[in-house]
Parts: C-alpha cells; structure tokens; sequence
C-alpha cells in the first residue's frame, strides 16, 4: 500500500512539473522579441503570406487564447505543423527520435559500466596507485568539453588515421541489406559514442568511486567482513547495492544533460538524431518545431526521474520511506 502512495504521488508531481514545462515553452516562444509570423515566414514574405502564417497559427489571438488552443492541442495530439520540414511536428520528432536513442543508449550502457568498474577498482584500491591513475584520468575526461573531444576524434582517426567516417548515419548509396547496412552503421557510431561515453565514463567512475568508499567503512560491511564472508560477496551484494542509490539518482536527474551532451555530439559528427533536428530548428525560425522539442525533452526528463525514483524506493526501503514522508 505504501508503495502505491508513493508512485500516486510521484506521477502527481511529475504531472505538474510536465505542466510547468509545457507553460515555459509558450510563454518563452511567444514572449520572445519580435513577430514570430514574420520571424517563420522570413524577411521577403509578403504580407499576405505573414497575414496567413499569423491565422493559421493563432497568432492573431490574445495570448491567452492562444494559450488555452496550444495545451488542448498538445492533449489531443496535436502538436503544430514545422514548416521547414513541411510534416506534423510529432511526426519530425519520432523520425529522429530512434537515431538518438541508438546513440545514447549505446553511450550511456556503455559509460555505467565502465564507469562502475573503474569506481569499484579504484575504491578498493584507495590511495594507491591504481586509484591516483583512475581518479586522474577519470578527472581529465570530466574536465574536457565535448566539442572539443569530438573534434579531436575526428581529427586523429578520421583526417590523420583515416580509420572512421567523419559522421553520418551510414554511407550515402549503400546497400539495404541488413547484413551490410548494420554493420556500416555500427561503423559510423564509433566516433560519437566514444565521445559522449566519456562523460558517462567519468561521471560514473567517480561517483561509484565517493559512495563506495563510504559503503565499504560502514558498520554493516564490516560486519559482513568479520562474519568471514567472501570478498566478492561483501563487495558486489553489501557494498554495492547500497551504492547503487546514488548512482541510479544521478543516472535519472542527468538526463537533461545526457540531451545536452547528446546535440553537441550529433552536431559535430552530423548525425541524425534529435540533436540536429533542433539545431536546424533553429536556424530555419522554426517556432512549433523549436516548442515541440522542447516540451518532448521535458516529458523524458520527467519521466526519467520519475521511473529513477521507482527503482529506487524497490531497491531500498529507507529511501521508499522518506519519498513518500516517512521518518525511518
């Protein structure tokens, strides 16, 4: 039962923080300087072609008219029409959307695991030298700008060491049989998912390497290690799973910055996810394109920490305890 109010208030307040997103994507694009008719229909248009733009869009209306037709259009499906890509919003979105998915996916799978082995390896190795190399490396990578690393990658292995295609989803021309197709692909991700992987790497590494340390000085590890039990036993079944809390809560609250990490990466190797979808949005004064992406990115980080949440309060319940108001 407990459980239960806890997932009723958990969606309570994720639908509330998707309503909020929902608000600050209006008033951001319709409060913005200018007439954003004119903005999308562009400087040579007639004034006519603006005239239309402005009624077809609502534009014309009170603010909070148009308020009121955008959220009701948003719960019946209805999210706009872009014009630079002359298809339903919705539509552009999920045409992108298992691109990025691939990509970071691929990325963050990746980035958790190696980023635990590395934080448990340095953990039970404190202070010496496995440890002072890990923490110095996971460091350097924390610290190195995405961009940066990605034009760094391109550089060495696709210019220097021409071993990876400087971007793209696959080779223009190529054959659609899977047998050939898949494994072009898997070629073509090499680059960007090494770059985004290394925050996840780094991110993870050292915070597996904080919470481990404290786990394993706790008195319930000490008493599992005086009990005789087997190391790897303390280590994965006591130590870890108490770890994981942490992990999984920095896992859900980072995926606005997954998104982030995820537009600069697709930008710089031209790959076809959201992430460029949303920089071409931008550039073509794309509004409910732009509006769209925005409220769609909302709904996942909503999501995303909502479902982080649940896999918390199952893993421990001391954490169930305090998130639906409970001294434990």
């Amino acid at each position: 039962m407990e459980f239960l109010v806890f997932i009723g208030k958990r969606i309570a307040s994720s639908t509330i923080t998707i309503i909020v997103i929902m608000a600050l994507a209006f008033f951001i694009i319709n409060l913005a300087p200018g007439d954003p008719a004119i903005l999308m229909a562009g400087e040579a248009a007639t004034p006519e072609y603006i005239d239309n733009i402005r009624k077809a869009y609502g534009l014309d209306k009170p603010i909070h008219e148009r308020f009121i037709i955008y959220v009701s259009n948003l719960l019946t499906g209805n999210w706009g029409y872009s014009l630079s890509y002359q298809m339903p919003v919705i539509d552009a979105i999920f045409t992108r959307l298992p691109q990025t998915l691939l990509l970071v996916g691929s990325a963050l799978i990746i980035g958790i695991f190696v980023g635990l082995l590395l934080g448990i390896t340095s953990a039970t190795r404190e202070n010496r030298l496995v440890d002072l190399l890990i923490s110095s490396a996971t460091l350097t990578l924390y610290s190195i700008p995405v961009f940066w690393l990605g034009l760094l990658l391109i550089l060495a292995f696709s210019i220097y060491y021409p071993l990876f295609p400087t971007g793209g989803l696959y080779d223009i021309g190529i054959e659609s049989n899977l047998l050939v197709l898949i494994p072009n692909i898997l070629w073509h991700m090499v680059l960007p998912v090494t770059t985004l992987s290394t925050i996840f790497i780094a991110t993870y590494a050292r915070i597996t390497r904080s919470v481990m340390i404290e786990s394993l000085r706790s008195n319930y590890v000490i008493g599992a290690i005086a009990k005789g039990l087997p190391r790897k036993v303390v280590l994965y079944r006591y130590a870890l799973r108490n770890a994981l809390i942490p992990i999984i809560a920095v896992a859900g609250s980072q995926f606005g910055q997954i998104i982030a990490g995820a537009v600069l990466t697709e930008t710089i190797y031209s790959w076809p996810g959201m992430g460029t979808l949303l920089v071409q949005a931008l550039s073509y004064r794309d509004y409910p394109l732009i509006t769209g992406i925005l409220i769609f990115t909302g709904i996942a980080v909503a999501i995303s920490n909502f479902v982080a949440d649940l896999i918390m309060a199952r893993i421990d319940p001391r954490v169930r305890a305090r998130l639906i108001g409970k001294v434990y």
